[in-house]
């Protein structure tokens, strides 16, 4: 939780700009402008949402941009459980083991099969996901047990 780009967002985003911005606007239309305290604050707030939209719009833009990017595919119209899914990647995995063992120097003659299942790998994760299991704790505790056994170049 307490990562770099956490002190830069609560130091930088919440205390710097809202905060001082937001007081120094508060000052401005109480002082300059003569308006009451509640008004002066509401317009405060208005102003600052408004810029804050969009700073906040660039700032998370990195993070939801990978949340779009979890799935490649689209989602399968229907109702899916953990069994249809498991026997969906079992199927897709026989295709694609069949194609890859005939040719495995030609990716064009298998490479659909291997497509198709990522594909049923995905909607594993989307069926998981809908039922509350966190896929994200596991998947971060398997690459820090990979970081620690040396496996990632970095």
């Amino acid at each position: 939780m307490f990562s770099r780009e956490w002190f830069i967002y609560v130091f930088g985003r919440w205390i710097l700009l809202s905060g001082i911005a937001g007081a120094t606007l508060q000052v401005l239309l109480r002082s300059q402008l003569g308006i009451p305290d509640f008004p002066a604050f509401l317009i405060n707030q208005l102003i600052l949402a408004c810029i804050f939209w969009y700073v906040d719009k660039y700032i998370f833009q990195r993070h939801l941009g990978k949340v779009k990017q979890l799935f490649k595919f689209p989602r399968i119209k229907g109702q899916f459980n953990t069994k249809r899914e498991f026997d969906k990647i079992s199927e897709e995995y026989n295709q694609f083991t069949r194609d890859f063992s005939q040719n495995p120097e030609n990716p064009q003659l298998w490479l659909h099969r291997f497509l198709d299942l990522y594909h049923a790998v995905e909607m594993m994760e989307r069926v998981l996901r809908d039922r509350g299991i966190d896929v994200d704790r596991e998947y971060h505790r398997i690459v820090e047990e990979n970081r620690k056994r040396g496996l990632y170049e970095n």
